[in-house]
């Protein structure tokens, strides 16, 4: 069987495209917003947020198996658990399930005026139904904001980790070179 990979793409080509999905996303979620269906707000701010999420994860995807032949694809598990950190969101007093230690988020942090029997998307008075899409919009990109943050630095904490060992095995190895050279070398002088 003859399989051929694509040539690579730019980082640059790659950014575009997500560009142009979360843009097309974005465009989906403005067409479908109405009014008199304000009940739909939160049901198409988790579409498009669950857009994003999938477009990002597909360019991650795609970009790490069409740049990187040198190294080994992500496995299917690998690419599962980055799947399962993005998709976990945190519950009210919960603590996220993909990240642990994280704070929740901004919509999550409701004012004492607030609490009296409203849930924090809840109308608040006087606010216009613009002004809540905006507010909850705002909310929405605190929220994937810091969810790919934290993912950066749960994979950078994890790398450094991997890379620490390496380094660790990799001074073991020169050390013992170093010293069976050393060892070899007294036993043939003369």
């Amino acid at each position: 069987m003859c399989y051929s990979k694509l040539p690579p793409r730019t980082f640059e080509e790659d950014v575009e495209k997500l560009r142009s999905k979360m843009h097309t996303a974005l465009d989906t979620f403005c067409d479908k917003l109405k009014p008199e269906e304000e009940d739909q707000v939160h049901i198409g701010l988790e579409e498009l947020e669950d857009s994003i999420d999938e477009a990002s994860l597909e360019i991650l995807f795609d970009h790490w198996e069409n740049n990187n032949q040198e190294s080994a694809p992500l496995l299917p598990e690998q690419q599962q658990e980055l799947r399962n950190r993005v998709r976990s969101r945190a519950l009210p007093g919960h603590e996220d399930a993909g990240f642990p230690g994280q704070k929740p988020g901004p919509e999550q942090d409701s004012e004492p005026e607030e609490s009296n029997n409203q849930s924090p998307g809840a109308q608040k008075p006087g606010e216009s139904f613009w002004e809540r899409v905006l507010r909850l919009f705002q909310e929405m990109l605190s929220r994937l904001q810091k969810k790919w943050q934290d993912l950066l630095a749960w994979l950078q904490k994890k790398w450094a980790s991997f890379v620490r060992t390496m380094e660790f095995v990799w001074s073991a190895i020169k050390d013992f070179c170093s010293g069976v050279a050393q060892y070899f070398s007294s036993l043939f002088q003369f």
